[in-house]
């Protein structure tokens, strides 16, 4: 579930320059799972997901630097949580003077956009080829979720101060750190075609997981990818415009094995087909309501992985299996302006 706004603050100085703010908060599930986090150890393949967000906020500013040059910048907010647990406890469980502290900490990221149209940049005179030629370059900052737990448990009689100390540490929802450029070409003021290309380095997570104290024995070691992306949109009337795209993406993880926690995951190719309707009039409106339909197929190639336990009774690996399928994924979207 995603909810943005964007509006122009230029009247708020006087030098009637623009200056747009914007603003987006997201979270999985219908707001189901704001806060949702799942980290494990798993004698199963366990696909990776990574990628997700069950919470996030966005916020940022935009400008026009000069002719036909646009700059963003903006910042992406995620929580950090550390909980402190002290807690007496039998040997059979029954706990009592239970102590819990929970606290959590914003983290900002940045993120920076810039986009050029080479025509009022070059051509502000006179019409000249550019002047349908654009050029983007964006940059965000890595990101993720991460929970500390320190615990301290005492049973009396048995053990005693300091106790039996725990302390857990783990990640989840990173998001790898992206530079991106793309152009787009548009042709007779109808059809828009787009071309980008998308770094994620994702080596960084290899670090993150030594760090982790749940997936630290997984040696999983990532690889910093390339995402190609085409888009073609075609405007059929006035009220009604087409759009398609492939992109493939490779899969960030280069080990085939890891232990304890087997992970899984594939290269996909992504098809997406999408449909934009604007209504100038409907009723209680004052302004046209754009809606947007998109569905997406993603393929996924099939790979190998060996399940491995650090467990020396059990053999190695556990199995090998073969991870693959598809996905269907359908999306809308509803742009109010007032």
């Amino acid at each position: 579930l995603l909810l943005g706004l964007k509006t122009d603050l230029s009247g708020l100085t006087t030098f009637r320059h623009p200056l747009y703010l914007g603003f987006m908060l997201g979270s999985e599930r219908y707001a189901q799972e704001m806060l949702a986090f799942n980290a494990e150890t798993s004698e199963f393949g366990q696909f990776l997901h990574y990628g997700r967000q069950p919470l996030f906020l966005s916020i940022g500013v935009g400008t026009t630097l000069w002719r036909g040059i646009d700059f963003g910048a903006a910042l992406r907010l995620t929580l950090h949580s550390d909980a402190t647990l002290y807690t007496e406890t039998d040997l059979q469980g029954e706990t009592r003077r239970e102590r819990l502290d929970v606290t959590a900490e914003p983290v900002l990221r940045p993120i920076l956009g810039l986009s050029v149209n080479m025509g009022e940049t070059f051509c502000s005179v006179q019409d000249c080829w550019m002047d349908n030629l654009n050029f983007a370059l964006g940059y965000r900052g890595y990101s993720n979720t991460r929970v500390r737990v320190d615990a301290e448990a005492e049973i009396p009689g048995t053990v005693t101060g300091p106790g039996l100390e725990l302390a857990i540490r783990a990640i989840d929802s990173f998001q790898p750190e992206i530079t991106s450029f793309g152009v787009m070409y548009e042709f007779g003021g109808r059809t828009r075609v787009g071309l980008s290309g998308e770094y994620q380095a994702w080596q960084r997570l290899s670090r993150e997981f030594e760090g982790d104290t749940l997936r630290d024995q997984a040696q999983a070691r990532f690889r910093d990818i390339v995402i190609p992306r085409l888009g073609v949109e075609h405007a059929v009337t006035e009220h009604f415009a087409l759009r398609s795209g492939v992109a493939w993406e490779r899969s960030a993880l280069r080990a085939t094995h890891t232990p304890d926690v087997n992970y899984l995951d594939n290269d996909k190719l992504v098809v997406g087909l999408g449909l934009s309707v604007t209504a100038n009039r409907l009723p209680f409106m004052a302004h046209p309501v754009q809606m947007d339909f998109g569905y997406q197929f993603h393929h996924l190639k099939h790979r190998e992985f060996d399940l491995v336990t650090s467990d020396p009774d059990d053999p190695v690996p556990l199995e090998t299996v073969r991870a693959k399928g598809e996905v269907h994924v359908f999306t809308g979207s509803v742009t109010l302006r007032f």
